[in-house]
Protein backbone atom coordinates (compact mmCIF):
# COMPACT_ATOMS: atom_id res chain seq x y z
CA UNK A 1 0.00 0.00 0.00
CA UNK A 2 1.75 3.22 -1.26
CA UNK A 3 1.75 6.08 1.23
CA UNK A 4 1.42 9.87 0.28
CA UNK A 5 0.10 13.04 1.33
CA UNK A 6 -1.21 16.40 -0.32
CA UNK A 7 1.30 19.13 0.41
CA UNK A 8 -0.14 22.59 0.95
CA UNK A 9 1.50 25.86 -0.60
CA UNK A 10 -0.57 28.72 0.38
CA UNK A 11 2.69 30.03 2.94
CA UNK A 12 6.42 30.76 2.72
CA UNK A 13 7.69 27.30 3.07
CA UNK A 14 8.48 26.38 -0.39
CA UNK A 15 6.59 23.27 -2.14
CA UNK A 16 10.16 21.56 -3.30
CA UNK A 17 11.27 21.91 0.30
CA UNK A 18 8.34 20.10 1.17
CA UNK A 19 8.33 17.52 -0.97
CA UNK A 20 12.25 16.73 -0.46
CA UNK A 21 11.40 16.45 3.58
CA UNK A 22 8.27 14.07 2.54
CA UNK A 23 10.55 12.08 0.21
CA UNK A 24 13.00 11.98 3.39
CA UNK A 25 10.30 10.91 5.53
CA UNK A 26 9.52 7.77 3.37
CA UNK A 27 5.89 8.90 1.86
CA UNK A 28 6.37 8.18 -1.78
CA UNK A 29 3.50 10.29 -3.84
CA UNK A 30 1.94 13.98 -3.85
CA UNK A 31 -1.58 14.46 -3.98
CA UNK A 32 -2.40 17.46 -6.32
CA UNK A 33 -5.73 18.78 -6.56
CA UNK A 34 -5.49 20.98 -9.52
CA UNK A 35 -3.07 20.73 -12.99
CA UNK A 36 -1.43 24.49 -11.68
CA UNK A 37 -0.13 23.17 -8.43
CA UNK A 38 0.72 19.63 -10.25
CA UNK A 39 3.62 21.35 -13.13
CA UNK A 40 5.23 23.81 -10.01
CA UNK A 41 5.68 20.28 -8.10
CA UNK A 42 7.38 18.31 -11.21
CA UNK A 43 10.71 19.45 -10.74
CA UNK A 44 10.89 18.49 -6.87
CA UNK A 45 8.81 15.42 -7.39
CA UNK A 46 11.24 14.29 -10.56
CA UNK A 47 14.16 14.92 -7.97
CA UNK A 48 12.68 12.83 -5.17
CA UNK A 49 11.03 10.19 -7.52
CA UNK A 50 8.01 10.65 -6.40
CA UNK A 51 4.45 10.13 -8.02
CA UNK A 52 1.64 11.81 -8.72
CA UNK A 53 -1.95 11.30 -7.70
CA UNK A 54 -3.09 13.82 -10.05
CA UNK A 55 -6.62 15.84 -10.31
CA UNK A 56 -8.83 17.20 -12.54
CA UNK A 57 -11.22 19.80 -11.07
CA UNK A 58 -14.63 19.80 -11.70
CA UNK A 59 -17.44 22.38 -11.34
CA UNK A 60 -20.70 20.33 -9.77
CA UNK A 61 -23.45 22.90 -10.71
CA UNK A 62 -21.67 22.90 -14.76
CA UNK A 63 -21.41 19.50 -14.50
CA UNK A 64 -25.30 18.82 -13.48
CA UNK A 65 -26.59 21.08 -16.23
CA UNK A 66 -24.10 19.81 -19.36
CA UNK A 67 -21.52 17.09 -18.38
CA UNK A 68 -19.48 18.22 -21.74
CA UNK A 69 -18.70 21.55 -20.65
CA UNK A 70 -16.45 19.82 -18.28
CA UNK A 71 -13.99 17.98 -20.83
CA UNK A 72 -11.02 19.11 -20.91
CA UNK A 73 -8.79 16.92 -22.91
CA UNK A 74 -5.70 19.63 -23.56
CA UNK A 75 -5.41 19.17 -19.53
CA UNK A 76 -5.42 15.52 -19.58
CA UNK A 77 -2.83 15.31 -22.41
CA UNK A 78 -0.62 18.06 -20.02
CA UNK A 79 -0.85 15.70 -17.19
CA UNK A 80 0.78 13.03 -19.11
CA UNK A 81 3.59 15.44 -20.57
CA UNK A 82 4.54 15.98 -16.69
CA UNK A 83 7.19 13.28 -17.27
CA UNK A 84 6.80 11.95 -13.83
CA UNK A 85 4.49 8.50 -12.63
CA UNK A 86 1.03 8.84 -12.31
CA UNK A 87 -0.48 6.39 -9.45
CA UNK A 88 -4.48 7.80 -10.89
CA UNK A 89 -6.11 11.25 -12.37
CA UNK A 90 -8.88 11.94 -10.43
CA UNK A 91 -11.94 13.44 -12.58
CA UNK A 92 -13.39 15.78 -9.32
CA UNK A 93 -13.29 15.49 -5.63
CA UNK A 94 -16.26 15.52 -3.04
CA UNK A 95 -18.80 17.19 -6.01
CA UNK A 96 -22.31 18.15 -3.82
CA UNK A 97 -25.34 19.81 -5.18
CA UNK A 98 -26.89 22.14 -2.36
CA UNK A 99 -23.57 23.91 -1.45
CA UNK A 100 -21.26 22.99 1.30
CA UNK A 101 -23.34 23.48 4.81
CA UNK A 102 -22.98 20.11 6.28
CA UNK A 103 -26.81 20.16 6.28
CA UNK A 104 -27.77 20.93 2.54
CA UNK A 105 -24.60 18.88 0.33
CA UNK A 106 -25.84 16.21 -1.64
CA UNK A 107 -24.57 13.68 -4.11
CA UNK A 108 -26.92 13.36 -6.73
CA UNK A 109 -27.67 10.89 -9.31
CA UNK A 110 -27.37 13.71 -11.78
CA UNK A 111 -23.90 14.31 -10.72
CA UNK A 112 -23.45 9.94 -10.87
CA UNK A 113 -24.37 10.36 -14.39
CA UNK A 114 -22.19 13.40 -15.43
CA UNK A 115 -19.44 12.03 -13.95
CA UNK A 116 -19.90 8.67 -15.46
CA UNK A 117 -19.70 10.11 -18.87
CA UNK A 118 -16.89 12.49 -18.38
CA UNK A 119 -14.48 9.66 -17.11
CA UNK A 120 -16.02 7.26 -19.72
CA UNK A 121 -15.24 9.92 -22.55
CA UNK A 122 -11.84 10.60 -20.45
CA UNK A 123 -11.07 6.52 -20.55
CA UNK A 124 -11.90 6.27 -24.31
CA UNK A 125 -9.19 9.49 -25.43
CA UNK A 126 -5.92 7.62 -22.55
CA UNK A 127 -6.95 3.97 -24.42
CA UNK A 128 -7.08 6.02 -27.94
CA UNK A 129 -3.56 7.47 -27.10
CA UNK A 130 -1.53 4.45 -25.55
CA UNK A 131 -2.24 5.72 -21.77
CA UNK A 132 -2.97 2.97 -19.14
CA UNK A 133 -3.62 5.61 -16.48
CA UNK A 134 -6.24 4.73 -14.29
CA UNK A 135 -9.71 7.20 -13.47
CA UNK A 136 -11.36 7.65 -10.46
CA UNK A 137 -13.67 10.06 -8.60
CA UNK A 138 -12.74 11.04 -4.79
CA UNK A 139 -16.67 10.33 -3.19
CA UNK A 140 -17.35 11.39 0.50
CA UNK A 141 -19.46 10.05 3.14
CA UNK A 142 -23.16 11.47 0.90
CA UNK A 143 -22.54 8.64 -1.70
CA UNK A 144 -23.80 6.35 0.93
CA UNK A 145 -27.26 5.06 1.80
CA UNK A 146 -28.11 4.92 5.37
CA UNK A 147 -27.04 1.13 5.78
CA UNK A 148 -23.82 2.20 4.40
CA UNK A 149 -23.93 0.76 1.19
CA UNK A 150 -23.27 2.76 -2.24
CA UNK A 151 -26.38 4.74 -3.46
CA UNK A 152 -28.20 2.99 -6.13
CA UNK A 153 -27.37 5.44 -8.45
CA UNK A 154 -24.16 5.61 -8.08
CA UNK A 155 -23.47 1.95 -9.58
CA UNK A 156 -23.04 3.75 -13.25
CA UNK A 157 -19.76 6.23 -11.62
CA UNK A 158 -18.54 3.19 -10.24
CA UNK A 159 -18.25 1.31 -13.46
CA UNK A 160 -16.72 4.08 -15.29
CA UNK A 161 -14.33 4.28 -12.75
CA UNK A 162 -10.98 2.18 -12.76
CA UNK A 163 -10.19 2.69 -9.16
CA UNK A 164 -12.81 3.88 -6.35
CA UNK A 165 -11.15 6.40 -4.39
CA UNK A 166 -12.64 7.53 -0.92
CA UNK A 167 -12.05 10.80 1.30
CA UNK A 168 -12.85 8.68 5.18
CA UNK A 169 -11.84 9.79 8.69
CA UNK A 170 -12.49 8.38 11.95
CA UNK A 171 -14.44 11.53 12.44
CA UNK A 172 -17.70 11.94 13.37
CA UNK A 173 -19.71 15.13 12.47
CA UNK A 174 -19.08 16.76 15.90
CA UNK A 175 -15.51 16.57 15.03
CA UNK A 176 -15.21 18.60 12.11
CA UNK A 177 -17.42 21.91 13.06
CA UNK A 178 -17.41 24.90 14.71
CA UNK A 179 -14.45 25.39 17.96
CA UNK A 180 -16.26 22.80 19.63
CA UNK A 181 -14.21 20.19 17.24
CA UNK A 182 -10.80 20.88 19.20
CA UNK A 183 -13.13 19.16 22.47
CA UNK A 184 -13.71 16.13 20.20
CA UNK A 185 -9.96 16.06 18.98
CA UNK A 186 -8.88 15.98 22.65
CA UNK A 187 -11.39 13.37 23.94
CA UNK A 188 -10.41 11.25 20.71
CA UNK A 189 -6.36 11.48 21.72
CA UNK A 190 -7.56 10.77 25.57
CA UNK A 191 -10.40 9.09 26.08
CA UNK A 192 -10.49 5.25 24.87
CA UNK A 193 -14.06 4.71 24.75
CA UNK A 194 -14.00 8.00 22.46
CA UNK A 195 -11.63 6.56 20.74
CA UNK A 196 -12.29 2.78 20.36
CA UNK A 197 -15.95 3.49 19.07
CA UNK A 198 -14.95 6.20 16.54
CA UNK A 199 -12.33 3.41 15.36
CA UNK A 200 -14.94 0.81 15.31
CA UNK A 201 -16.70 2.77 13.23
CA UNK A 202 -14.09 3.75 11.00
CA UNK A 203 -13.45 -0.31 10.44
CA UNK A 204 -16.93 -1.08 10.03
CA UNK A 205 -17.56 1.22 6.97
CA UNK A 206 -14.30 0.70 5.47
CA UNK A 207 -14.87 -2.88 5.59
CA UNK A 208 -18.66 -2.24 4.25
CA UNK A 209 -17.07 -0.54 1.43
CA UNK A 210 -14.43 -3.15 0.66
CA UNK A 211 -17.02 -6.21 0.42
CA UNK A 212 -18.79 -4.21 -2.35
CA UNK A 213 -15.73 -2.98 -4.36
CA UNK A 214 -14.78 -6.83 -4.07
CA UNK A 215 -17.76 -8.30 -5.76
CA UNK A 216 -17.56 -4.81 -8.06
CA UNK A 217 -13.81 -6.56 -8.76
CA UNK A 218 -12.86 -2.63 -8.54
CA UNK A 219 -9.85 -1.40 -6.12
CA UNK A 220 -9.77 0.88 -3.96
CA UNK A 221 -7.56 4.43 -3.12
CA UNK A 222 -8.06 6.21 0.42
CA UNK A 223 -7.50 9.57 -1.19
CA UNK A 224 -8.03 11.88 2.05
CA UNK A 225 -7.82 10.78 5.68
CA UNK A 226 -6.32 11.12 9.22
CA UNK A 227 -7.26 12.95 12.18
CA UNK A 228 -5.94 15.89 14.15
CA UNK A 229 -3.35 15.94 16.73
CA UNK A 230 -4.80 19.02 18.62
CA UNK A 231 -5.37 18.78 22.30
CA UNK A 232 -6.93 22.55 22.04
CA UNK A 233 -5.94 26.16 20.57
CA UNK A 234 -5.05 29.87 21.11
CA UNK A 235 -5.72 32.50 19.20
CA UNK A 236 -3.02 34.71 17.74
CA UNK A 237 -5.00 37.82 17.17
CA UNK A 238 -8.74 37.80 15.80
CA UNK A 239 -8.00 35.04 13.02
CA UNK A 240 -5.16 33.03 13.72
CA UNK A 241 -6.16 29.55 15.05
CA UNK A 242 -3.29 27.80 16.47
CA UNK A 243 -3.80 24.43 17.44
CA UNK A 244 -1.60 23.03 20.89
CA UNK A 245 -1.00 19.56 20.48
CA UNK A 246 0.08 16.85 21.79
CA UNK A 247 2.53 15.05 19.04
CA UNK A 248 3.60 12.32 21.14
CA UNK A 249 0.06 11.04 21.89
CA UNK A 250 -0.48 11.99 18.29
CA UNK A 251 1.98 9.39 16.75
CA UNK A 252 0.85 7.18 18.88
CA UNK A 253 -2.25 6.55 17.52
CA UNK A 254 -1.26 7.07 13.68
CA UNK A 255 0.46 4.46 13.93
CA UNK A 256 -3.09 2.05 15.66
CA UNK A 257 -4.85 3.98 12.50
CA UNK A 258 -2.25 2.48 9.96
CA UNK A 259 -1.79 -0.66 11.17
CA UNK A 260 -5.55 -1.04 11.47
CA UNK A 261 -6.21 0.21 7.87
CA UNK A 262 -3.30 -2.74 7.05
CA UNK A 263 -5.25 -5.57 8.54
CA UNK A 264 -8.26 -4.72 7.18
CA UNK A 265 -6.82 -4.23 4.05
CA UNK A 266 -4.92 -7.46 4.45
CA UNK A 267 -8.55 -9.22 4.73
CA UNK A 268 -9.41 -8.03 1.24
CA UNK A 269 -5.89 -8.90 -0.53
CA UNK A 270 -4.38 -5.94 -0.77
CA UNK A 271 -7.74 -3.78 -2.54
CA UNK A 272 -6.47 -0.87 -0.81
CA UNK A 273 -3.61 0.06 -3.13
CA UNK A 274 -2.94 3.26 -1.58
CA UNK A 275 -3.55 6.39 1.00
CA UNK A 276 -3.09 9.77 1.18
CA UNK A 277 -2.54 11.57 4.43
CA UNK A 278 -4.84 15.27 4.48
CA UNK A 279 -2.25 16.92 5.32
CA UNK A 280 1.48 16.86 5.46
CA UNK A 281 1.43 19.94 6.95
CA UNK A 282 -0.47 22.19 9.72
CA UNK A 283 -2.22 24.65 7.48
CA UNK A 284 -3.66 27.78 9.78
CA UNK A 285 -4.81 29.08 6.63
CA UNK A 286 -7.31 26.86 4.80
CA UNK A 287 -9.98 28.27 3.42
CA UNK A 288 -12.45 26.16 6.14
CA UNK A 289 -11.74 27.75 8.94
CA UNK A 290 -13.71 30.67 8.34
CA UNK A 291 -16.32 29.82 5.61
CA UNK A 292 -19.57 28.16 5.81
CA UNK A 293 -18.28 25.26 6.86
CA UNK A 294 -16.80 26.47 10.35
CA UNK A 295 -14.24 24.10 10.49
CA UNK A 296 -11.10 25.57 12.37
CA UNK A 297 -10.21 21.74 12.91
CA UNK A 298 -8.43 21.82 9.80
CA UNK A 299 -5.40 23.96 11.13
CA UNK A 300 -4.31 20.40 12.90
CA UNK A 301 -4.49 17.96 10.39
CA UNK A 302 -0.74 17.85 9.30
CA UNK A 303 1.91 15.22 9.92
CA UNK A 304 4.36 17.96 10.76
CA UNK A 305 3.57 21.45 12.55
CA UNK A 306 2.96 24.75 10.61
CA UNK A 307 6.40 25.21 10.13
CA UNK A 308 7.29 21.78 8.82
CA UNK A 309 8.63 19.59 12.15
CA UNK A 310 7.60 15.95 11.84
CA UNK A 311 5.56 15.77 14.71
CA UNK A 312 6.31 11.88 14.99
CA UNK A 313 9.13 9.17 13.16
CA UNK A 314 7.22 9.25 9.90
CA UNK A 315 9.43 7.15 8.32
CA UNK A 316 8.51 4.45 10.97
CA UNK A 317 4.82 4.99 9.98
CA UNK A 318 5.52 4.17 6.47
CA UNK A 319 8.24 2.39 6.24
CA UNK A 320 6.27 -1.54 6.31
CA UNK A 321 4.56 -0.22 2.43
Amino acid sequence: MKIGAWIHNNDDISLSEQIALAAQSGLQSVRSYHIAYAEKAVPALKQARMSLFADMWVDAEALAENWRSQMRLDELARYHELGVPLDAICVGNELREGGDEPNNKRFTARLAFGLANLIATYRHWLDEHGYTTPLTYAMEEIVYDREGYFSEWLWPLIDACDIISINRYPMTERAWFTFDAFEESRRFLYDARVRNDRLVLFEFRLRRTLQELERAGKPMILSETGFPSAAGYNMEGDRLVVPESDNARYGELMREFVNLIRRVNSDYRGRIQALYFYEWRDNLHHRKIWNEEQSPIHVAFGLCDRVGVPKFNIKELVGRG
